[in-house]
């Protein structure tokens, strides 16, 4: 249920905040203190009392379902109504009445023009003694946990009185909590008794820490601080909220909610055929309301990404507005401009930060961004993308203006991210097909992030094989996870002789019914007809010449059934690099490729039968039996060549 709530507010007010064990707690790192720096909203708020007290309890999980359900149920003519009309395509009425019962909800948040709260109101206090997780709830209520999932993940690893809630406001700005991040790191170092802690940073928490990092890094009281999911550079969704440019990805979107809910089948063709722009409409006409809890908060105009953020001033009354712009300026001006420069100095101070993000997403707002659907790649890393829906093209060489070792390779197996010019290249891992919040659901990523934050085994990216600077995410909602079973993860040689799936789903036996290559001619043999239980593997042959080239793009696409799944057919297709020779010629001209190969089906089909397919979003329908029956005729020729 918070997972459900967690999506709703992501897209109504904007960023979300949201392992198996890499072997037994090390003894090392003078087992210092874990702080959770909170992803956004996961921190409760309260009214304060005159006597300084906290009052009503007015933001948290814990009480936002009941207060929902409370206003559907006090506008639900209204509702009905709306829904009605929205048959008809008038979206007005119900973007009104959920408008409406937002700011019944949630107006008591609301910040004026000064970008300070309208109310009193505070979060649970930073009291070290209090906000262990091992005492918390002789004080507190346990859902008032800011992350209270992430903090029992931990808990398998370190003892629960090593790891402290962090409570922020978080509508304020990065820089104030910055500054109360910093004053709680302060008493849980005098509160324990050790000279530095452990930061592990969710989102809105990402931002955060790096911006303590930029102001207080040189106090040298982190030893390890890892961002994951970062907010650092912000992100497209507040720009897309405050500018009103929201047209929601439906598809990504029920993807989305699919690996958020651990869902093991794929909803997401019914968008396919029947597009839910209506949508867009509806959250349009709540934009104004939304605007009067959410609009003025501090911590949204951060979220605006650097090269955008001037744009939104003229949304607002720039008078009234005098010193939230301020603010605004002076914060991305002065911190998020340098936060580079900032990470790699509190590195050089001898502060092991790394950085973990998601990629191979749209933002679900509408901004064409290569993200993990909230927090663009680029913004979370300071590495250079190619544009939504290209990659470099074959040949590409890295910038190299951060990372200027020209050994390094840091382009993405997919081609579409350079990571040499990142705020850390040799610090930053992604996974490709991660989304916002669910390192939790990720195996890989989960493990990653627990050994940098409580170990110092991964000095750099190149350290352990085992964790590779990009990874394709094996979320269990993928149904299947696929690689060669030698050579660097991602990367395709004459060495890559065997293909392994997995199966990564949970109650789903599987098959693999074909497996593809696009842009080379190999193909893959075995037992297609074995059923994998889940965790199990198959191991496939390859057979075919790997051109002697380097630095060009390959994919493979594996076509799969799963048994008694509601969706039973899928596919999945996993992006690679030919490194197998002489370096392919860059053609400067050209600088971008289409992502993705054509569908061989598109070969065969005349070009209007073709964009008809495509319009109707039947696409990846006809390319999965176009798979199936290729693999069959191939079976068939082998059985007659016998």
């Amino acid at each position: 249920m918070k997972k459900a709530i967690s999506l709703f507010l992501a897209l109504c007010l904007t960023l979300g905040g949201v392992v198996t064990a890499f072997g037994a707690e090390k003894e090392s790192d003078a087992d210092y203190p874990v702080i959770i720096v909170p992803g956004y909203g996961a921190s409760p708020l309260f009214l304060q009392n005159e006597d300084g007290t906290l009052g009503e309890q007015v933001w948290g999980w814990n009480i936002f379902a009941d207060r929902l359900l409370e206003q559907v149920k006090q506008k639900f003519p209204a509702i009905l109504s709306g829904a009605a009309l929205l048959t008809v395509g008038s979206a007005k009425l119900l973007g009104k009445a959920l408008g409406e019962a937002a700011v019944d909800m949630l107006g008591v948040l609301a910040f004026n023009g000064n970008g300070e709260s309208v109310n009193d109101i505070v979060p649970l206090p930073n009291d070290p003694a209090k906000c262990r997780l091992d005492v918390f709830e002789d004080y507190f209520d346990e859902d008032l946990y800011s992350e209270k999932e992430l903090g029992r993940a931990i808990d398998d690893y370190v003892p629960r009185s090593r790891i402290y809630n962090f409570a922020v406001d978080f509508r304020y700005g990065a820089t104030y909590n910055a500054r109360k991040l910093d004053e709680f790191i302060t008493r849980v170092k005098a509160y324990t008794g050790k000279d530095k802690v452990n930061l592990y940073a969710v989102s809105h928490g990402g931002q955060v820490t790096a911006a303590y990092l930029s102001l207080y890094a040189e106090k040298g009281d982190v030893n390890n601080a890892v961002l994951t999911v970062p907010a650092v550079g912000g992100s497209y969704v507040a720009y897309d909220i405050l500018s009103g440019n929201i047209a929601f990805d439906e598809e990504d979107l029920l993807v989305f909610i699919e690996n958020a809910l651990y869902l093991e089948q794929d909803f997401e063709w019914l968008f396919k055929t029947q597009p839910l722009d209506i949508f867009d409409d509806v959250l349009l006409a709540m934009l104004p309301y939304l605007k009067q809890v959410a609009g003025l908060w501090e911590s949204l105009w951060d979220f605006l990404p650097y090269e955008c953020y001037t744009e939104c001033f003229d949304t607002v009354d720039k008078t009234e507005c005098a010193g939230l712009i301020a603010k605004t300026a002076d914060f991305h001006e002065n911190v998020m401009a340098s936060f580079g420069d900032s990470l790699r100095k509190a590195r050089d101070l001898g502060i092991n930060v790394n950085i973990l993000a998601g990629t191979g997403h749209a933002t679900i707002t509408g901004s064409p961004q290569n993200s993990d659907a909230i927090i663009g790649a680029a913004a979370a890393t300071g590495a250079k993308l190619a544009p939504w829906g290209k990659r470099f093209s074959n040949g590409y060489t890295c910038t190299g203006s951060v990372c200027t070792n020209r050994s390094h390779n840091h382009l993405s197996p997919s081609m579409e991210i350079d990571a040499s010019c990142a705020y850390l290249p040799e610090n930053t891992w992604f996974v490709d097909g991660m989304y916002h919040g669910m390192i939790m659901n990720e195996t890989y990523a989960h493990d990653l992030a627990i050994r940098l934050l409580l170990t110092d085994e991964l000095p750099d990216v190149y350290a352990d094989p085992a964790f590779p600077q990009f990874r394709a995410s094996e979320n269990l909602a993928n149904s299947v996870y696929a690689e060669f079973s030698t050579g660097p993860a991602g990367y395709i040689s004459s060495a890559s002789t065997e293909y392994v799936v997995r199966n990564v789903s949970e109650k789903y036996d599987c098959t693999v019914l074909s497996i593809r290559a696009d842009g080379l001619d190999i193909s893959f043999n075995g037992d297609y007809s074995q059923t994998l239980a889940p965790g199990e593997s198959a191991v496939f042959t390859v057979s075919g010449d790997i051109p002697a080239v380097s630095a060009a793009r390959a994919a493979v696409t594996v076509t799969f059934k799963m048994k008694n799944s509601v969706t039973p057919l899928g596919e999945r297709t996993f992006r690679y690099t030919v490194n197998n020779g002489l370096k392919t010629a860059y053609n400067a001209a050209e600088p971008y490729a289409d992502l993705d190969f054509t569908p061989p089906v598109a070969n065969l089909l005349p070009g209007g039968a073709m964009s008809l397919v495509q319009k109707l979003g039947l696409t990846d329908l006809f390319s999965l039996w176009y798979s199936i029956i290729a693999k069959l005729i191939q079976n068939f020729k082998a059985l007659f060549n016998k």
